[in-house]
């Protein structure tokens, strides 16, 4: 399935659409000088981190999933059959 790739491209799109937003919500409120400056610098990049986070979950998600099954797979124990059913460790 590539929907999760599909979606992380879909992403940028999206999170430049959310920092216009942002930038256009945060210019039509009148707010004072000194916090005017700082929203406009942060307050775009939030939403835009906002929009684009349900295309990016699933991506990172199906990448943990990935990793935590590789990780399983390392640490099963090796089964080493040397003929002796007394389960007594090999000399």
């Amino acid at each position: 399935m590539r929907s999760p790739t599909i979606l992380l491209i879909l992403s940028m799109p999206a999170g430049i659409l959310g920092y216009l937003l942002g930038i256009r919500i945060i210019e039509s409120l009148p707010l004072p000088e000194g916090l005017d400056e700082i929203l406009l610098l942060f307050g775009p990049l939030f939403i835009a981190g906002l929009c684009m986070l349900p295309f990016l979950v699933p991506f990172f998600d199906r990448k943990a999933t990935e990793d935590l099954d590789a990780y399983r797979r390392s640490q099963a124990p090796i089964e080493m059959d040397d003929g002796d059913d007394t389960g007594d460790p090999p000399e």
